[in-house]
């Protein structure tokens, strides 16, 4: 899905919906609806932050049948990777701003978009962080290594990737 029918799918999901749904969009449709990727993507990663995750669940397999999706097409598998998500990753959170009536969409800050992204280290994740790590404030990468050491208390291995990754990139860690 590009862009477009993105938002199509998700205008659709949000019709199918009875009742709010907080939701952060995490990885590629990230990447394609707030960062700027110009890809496609075949599932919307996400969080659900609030709401009720079984009619989320219904209404996506619905919007699946009726677009030939994947039922998976809205999954939250990335649930797995939250552990490294800090306590306070809510106040950066971005609201997309779709005028939905049921759905509120959401993207990660852009220091825990990079930490997934630095964590899942796939081809895609290569190529999204060329395009996330220059537009880095100072401020978001004092977020982002403050996220490496609470990733450390709870996967060590994760931390230890997202250091070695920022290191080859010419960071100064301390």
């Amino acid at each position: 899905m590009d862009r477009g029918e993105l938002i199509m799918a998700l205008q659709e999901l949000d019709a199918r919906l009875s009742s709010f749904c907080d939701v952060a969009i995490v990885g590629g449709a990230a990447m394609i609806l707030h960062f700027g990727a110009s890809r496609a993507t075949r599932d919307v990663d996400v969080l659900v932050l609030r709401g009720d995750v079984a009619e989320l669940r219904q209404a996506a397999r619905l919007v699946a049948r009726a677009r030939e999706l994947p039922d998976d097409w809205i999954n939250d598998a990335v649930k797995g990777f939250a552990d490294i998500l800090p306590s306070d990753f809510y106040h950066r959170l971005v609201p997309l701003g779709f005028p939905f009536q049921h759905l509120q969409l959401y993207v990660l800050g852009l220091p825990e978009q990079v930490a997934m992204k630095i964590v899942a280290l796939r081809e895609q994740d290569l190529e999204d962080l060329e395009l996330l790590l220059p537009s880095m404030s100072e401020a978001e990468r004092d977020v982002l290594l403050r996220i490496m050491y609470h990733v450390g208390e709870v996967r060590p291995d994760w931390a230890l990737r997202i250091k070695y990754f920022l290191l080859e990139r010419g960071w100064k860690i301390e």
